[in-house]
């Protein structure tokens, strides 16, 4: 009788352990949720640095120099500032000046490789806007984006991304101000941007002029 006692004792968990494993796996639950929320704000933060400091070379550069990085090169990629002895327009275009200017200011120690490198895994590059390039994108500006290698614009950002980054930054709506992506990136400022699915976005942030 009594081995048969306990074995009828061992049948189950009680409500209180159920209740106490249940409270467990909802902490490691929360706590996995939280940590992706914190690295995907991470993330954002690191684009915004980035165009920041980017932003600060530039300027550094053109304090020094009196000119922007790339401005007035020839139809090769630059090594130094004397080899940028053409007319200086106030913008980088064609390819040649877009693709001198990260070289020239790695070389003058304003910017390392990493500050180039994206989060999404692809380089940054600067643009030249078309009136299509970037959804309602001014044609002739200057923009911070990710590129192929052939330094083309490139559709590889993570669209809640870049809502975030345009929220964070500027005005939060995907065609005005100095953040822009392209179609179907029709997010606006009351966009819940961390539920924004599908392919990835072309995004741009204003650089010059």
């Amino acid at each position: 009788m009594n081995q048969a006692g306990c074995q009828a004792k061992q049948g189950g968990f009680t409500l209180v352990e159920l209740a106490i494993v249940l409270v467990i796996i909802g902490l490691i639950l929360g706590m996995a949720f939280k940590g992706k929320d914190l690295i995907d704000g991470a993330k954002v933060k690191s684009i915004a640095a980035q165009y920041n400091k980017v932003q600060a070379a530039f300027n550094i550069y053109f304090e020094r120099y009196g000119a922007y990085p790339g401005d007035g090169c020839p139809a090769v990629i630059a090594v130094g500032v004397t080899t940028c002895a053409g007319a200086k327009s106030g913008t980088l275009s064609p390819a040649a000046e877009t693709q001198g200017a990260f070289t020239l200011l790695q070389n003058a120690n304003l910017l390392s490789a990493s500050d180039i490198q994206s989060p999404f895994g692809g380089p940054w590059g600067i643009t030249i806007s078309t009136n299509t390039t970037l959804s309602g994108g001014v044609a002739g500006i200057n923009y911070f984006s990710l590129v192929t290698a052939a330094g083309a614009p490139q559709a590889s950002a993570d669209p809640r991304y870049v809502c975030a980054l345009d929220k964070m930054i500027d005005d939060g709506v995907f065609n005005t101000g100095n953040v822009r992506s392209v179609a179907p990136a029709a997010y606006t400022a009351a966009t819940d941007c961390w539920a924004l699915t599908g392919a990835p976005y072309m995004v741009g942030m204003r650089l010059l002029p």
